[in-house]
């Protein structure tokens, strides 16, 4: 129990010089509350000060005069991307249309196969650049491939089983095509209608010339 008492007989801690009890005098100087200035604050300080708390919710008010509290929507995450501006080096480029396959009899009559730049593969199998659905043709029948370079249109036989034809005469093992063409595999005939050639063809942005 404490022993020491103030000059108003109020019991205090031996450490206290002055009683809580007491009421405080007028003549006494108040004790000054320091704030500190916003100049002495910094910057990241003020910015810190000045944001609203992070769960602090938009009110607004109500045709009945009361203040609602709004939800705001959910911050949105950032998410990084990165955007491709040019073809990187060694990317495969677009292989432009060069001329047509057109069917002249069976399923595939009056039907057309775009011929593009480079080689396309021309058999039974369905991952060809030109499917024939024939059983008398292979599923790896023939290779037509357009060299830019030569303005050229080859075709080659890829070691087939009943051959490919050009205008009914076997070609051993390639032959150039020319426009109007009638190409055979199987039982399938094609006509060749070439788009390129020594005036109008793709240039390396893809314009024709």
């Amino acid at each position: 129990m404490a022993d020491k008492r103030c000059e108003n007989g109020h019991f205090i801690d031996e450490s206290w010089d002055l009683c809580p009890y007491c009421p405080q005098d007028a003549s006494e100087p108040e004790i000054p509350v320091v704030r500190p200035r916003a100049a002495e604050l910094s910057p990241r300080a003020v910015a810190s000060a000045a944001a609203p708390a992070p769960d602090a919710a938009p009110r607004r008010v109500t045709s009945s005069g009361s203040a609602a509290a709004v939800a705001s929507p959910p911050p949105q995450q950032q998410i990084e991307r990165t955007v491709a501006s040019r073809l990187e080096a060694g990317a495969q480029q677009k292989r432009y249309v060069v001329g047509w396959l057109i069917g002249l009899n069976g399923a595939s009559r009056g039907e057309s196969f775009p011929v593009r730049m480079g080689r396309n593969v021309i058999g039974r199998d369905r991952r060809s650049d030109i499917v024939i659905a024939d059983d008398q043709a292979s599923s790896h029948h023939a290779d037509l491939v357009f060299r830019p370079e030569e303005r050229r249109y080859i075709l080659m036989d890829h070691n087939s089983t009943n051959g490919t034809y050009v205008n009914e005469a076997e070609i051993e093992p390639r032959r150039d095509l020319i426009g109007k063409d009638v190409v055979r595999i199987g039982s399938h005939r094609f006509v060749f209608m070439p788009l390129c050639h020594d005036g109008f063809y793709w240039d390396d942005e893809g314009l024709l010339q």
